[in-house]
């Protein structure tokens, strides 16, 4: 098993307990809240944070990070990290400062077409969410310092403890007024909790946060995070679009797009976001030392393994979306009207399954070679295309334009950022790609004519595994 392979598949393992129990998140969600203007306020409420996540942790500060962390040695790597703690702890604490006394305002931005009484609730919750950025920004310098070190189970799982954390207080939300208050303070102790356990396993392998700061380090972080900032920012503006439009398709809108995406990201991350994590070291240090061969075979095992497993989930998720919604949400408060919205927009979602996954993948070759611009530049196409087709699509279609936009844009970005790399692919490369798409089409023919004698949520957990034992055996 190569090294890639083994990494990924730790990372994918630790992700997928992770991702399992997020689907628990939701499905206890969904039987609490349903599709509800106080789920709503909710997940506008958390669209800042998750905003900034991807500036300050797993998006344009890892991107400058890593490429830059695995080129240095000895007590250099030591000092490194703590100008990139200090500098991320500092940054999201003052940040917090504007966030607390403008939220109305923020509110009034993220979501328009909210009601009046739904954006007061979401500013207060915005209040209480917002702390989770900077446990969770510090998470991930942890994470980029263990992953550099072959460290992958870990800080994968630690998300883990976050989402059991939240389903405690989904639990407990009765006990809170509004209710919903109990889930938003589960979600900020949540990112505690992750940030506390990569920092133990961090303080094993004899790094520590020290009072080091060196203005050199900083400016060489700065160079690559500027751009990466401008890149990650339009790319994360996708979703503040997204939000926004869906407040005006009527209550339940914002809650709908989340649901699906909730189903659709589960073999986004397990997948192709565990397979870009466990490459990004490698090809960062492939790059450093000029092993192109190396560096080549890194990446085309990465794309073939990423396909793999984004092909086939696209397919199920375009046969079985239905059922999938139904067996994870369709309980308590989750009606079947409401299943069949979902299930209708996670489809149009799954199409952009293969290309964002890979797009995750061609990122990472420029990161690795201290390239943020053109990444910054195709993020910007990205959100022009999604926002115009958003404007066109989700006025006459509702929530299902919306998914529909967002799998358009990543067919467009992936051909921005992997059109040399795609056409360097050899004969053999296509071949392997072929057999990917030949395997899933046979899954699909199963799934098509067995899925009418499968009528129970039990029986639907049988279908999948035997849709996934039909694809391998095909494979």
């Amino acid at each position: 098993m190569s090294k890639l392979l083994r990494h990924t598949f730790l990372f994918s393992l630790a992700t997928l307990i992770s991702r399992l129990l997020g689907l628990l998140r939701d499905a206890t969600f969904a039987h609490y809240f349903g599709i509800s203007a106080e789920y709503d306020a909710y997940l506008v409420a958390i669209i800042l944070p998750f905003f900034l996540r991807k500036i300050f942790a797993d998006g344009a500060l890892s991107s400058a990070f890593i490429p830059l962390f695995t080129r240095k040695q000895g007590k250099d790597s030591q000092v490194f990290l703590s100008t990139t703690i200090w500098f991320v702890l500092i940054t999201t604490v003052l940040l917090y400062i504007p966030v607390y006394l403008f939220s109305d305002q923020i509110v009034l931005v993220l979501g328009t077409g909210l009601s009046e009484s739904t954006m007061e609730l979401t500013s207060y919750l915005l209040k209480i969410t917002y702390p989770f950025i900077i446990f969770i920004s510090l998470w991930a310098v942890a994470t980029g310092v263990l992953n550099s070190n072959d460290i992958y189970f870990g800080p994968a799982f630690a998300p883990a403890l976050s989402n059991l954390c939240s389903v405690m207080f989904i639990f407990l939300s009765s006990y809170f007024s509004p209710r919903i208050l109990g889930p938003t303070i589960g979600f900020t102790v949540g990112g505690i909790l992750q940030f506390l356990l990569v920092f133990y396993i961090l303080r094993k392998i004899h790094f520590r946060m020290t009072l080091d700061f060196n203005f050199k380090d900083l400016k060489s972080i700065m160079n690559l995070f500027g751009p990466a900032l401008l890149g990650v920012a339009v790319a994360s503006l996708n979703t503040l679009v997204d939000t926004n439009i869906a407040t005006w398709t009527g209550t339940g809108g914002v809650s709908t797009i989340q649901y699906a995406l909730r189903i659709y990201q589960l073999p986004l991350s397990i997948f192709a976001i565990s397979v870009a994590n466990a490459l990004l070291p490698k090809l960062s240090y492939s790059s450093s030392i000029k092993d192109e061969k190396e560096y080549n075979k890194n990446l085309k095992d990465s794309i073939e393994l990423t396909l793999f497993f984004a092909i086939p989930s696209m397919f199920g998720l375009i046969f079985l979306n239905n059922e999938i919604v139904a067996l994870i949400y369709q309980h308590g408060s989750f009606t079947f009207e409401d299943t069949l919205i979902t299930a209708k927009t996670l489809l149009y979602y799954s199409l952009g399954l293969p290309f964002y996954s890979l797009h995750t993948i061609f990122i990472r070759t420029y990161h690795s070679k201290l390239n943020t611009r053109y990444p910054s530049l195709v993020a910007v196409v990205m959100l022009l295309v999604n926002a115009t087709l958003d404007v066109l699509l989700a006025f006459r279609y509702g929530v299902v334009g919306i998914a529909f936009a967002t799998a358009i844009s990543g067919i467009i970005g992936v051909f921005m950022t992997g059109f040399n790399i795609i056409k360097g692919l050899t004969g053999e490369d296509w071949m392997e790609i072929f057999k990917i798409f030949i395997a899933s089409v046979v899954m699909s023919i199963f799934i098509v004519t067995s899925k009418g004698f499968f009528d129970s949520r039990l029986l639907v957990v049988l279908l999948i595994a035997l849709s996934a034992l039909v694809y391998f055996s095909s494979a």
